[in-house]
């Protein structure tokens, strides 16, 4: 379905671990301008992947022992990963590895090369770079999006994308707010019947039961849910014509499932099934 996102990586190998970073880093040193980003990016892509699935079961625990505020932190840290795995997935994306190597990787024509140089090294930057890479699939006729609507169990397009790829929803402003308005760590103010309510609001989006108007920062949960599953879309195409990349993500699931018996054990039956879902 997503094919003119997934083809290219029909012969992109895993069998190093270095990095996009190192390997731009190595080919600017000595002067080239193309980088042999196949050799490496989707080693990026698991990088990543771990990171946000690690972050989305740390906050999963947090909001069990009603840690919500920092709970919602770390959930914005795994949609900023997410966002930074699809990027790459696309055929622009960011890179820093200093100040003079702040740029776009843009892939055209079967060859990665530098596009702008980018001042701006905020968060916000990628949250954009998604919606503006992820916006052909907007102008799919329905039938092509019917794989969206099944998954994500709704009928509105619009929705879908909100909480997807539009970026209507401020991620990093709502994280902001938690992190530096020095009133916003409510969990020690909140009574028991709140923090049931609270309770209760996880548990409908995890389960994907949406059907009230949320707080906002209740919204980076439903972005997480929704992000995964989208991503879980694209690995599996990437994962059918690529069977090393899939070997990889077999390996990828084999440690995650190690750290639900040494650190996870306790993680909600939902996030796992999630988690399951997208590493099967």
């Amino acid at each position: 379905m997503f094919e003119f996102y997934t083809n290219k990586f029909k012969d992109f190998t895993v069998s190093s671990d270095r990095t996009v970073n190192e390997i731009i880093f190595e080919e600017h040193q000595t002067g080239n301008a193309v980088f042999p980003l196949e050799r490496v990016l989707l080693n990026d892509i698991v990088i990543l992947l771990e990171k946000a699935i690690l972050n989305k079961l740390s906050s999963d625990i947090q909001f069990q022992k009603n840690y919500w505020t920092w709970g919602f932190v770390t959930v914005y840290y795994s949609n900023f990963y997410l966002a930074q795995l699809l990027n790459r997935l696309s055929n622009k994306f960011y890179i820093y590895i200093n100040e003079s190597l702040n740029k776009e990787v843009i892939y055209n024509n079967g060859i990665y090369e530098f596009g702008q140089n980018n001042r701006d090294n905020t968060h916000q930057r990628e949250f954009k770079l998604l919606k503006s890479n992820y916006s052909t699939i907007k102008t799919y006729g329905d039938l092509r999006l019917k794989p969206i609507f099944d998954i994500f169990q709704i009928t509105e397009k619009n929705e879908i994308f909100k909480y997807t790829i539009d970026n209507e929803i401020k991620e990093s402003e709502i994280r902001n707010r938690i992190n530096y308005q020095l009133k916003h760590y409510k969990e020690i103010h909140l009574t028991n019947e709140e923090f049931e309510n609270y309770k209760q609001l996880f548990q409908e989006i995890i389960s994907n039961t949406i059907s009230n108007e949320y707080p906002d920062y209740f919204q980076l949960l439903i972005i997480n849910e929704k992000r995964f599953l989208f991503l879980s879309m694209l690995l599996n195409e990437i994962k059918a014509i690529n069977p090393a990349f899939k070997i990889k993500i077999e390996r990828l699931f084999e440690k995650i499932n190690e750290k639900y018996d040494e650190t996870f054990h306790n993680v909600n039956l939902s996030t796992k099934a999630l988690i399951g879902e997208l590493l099967k």
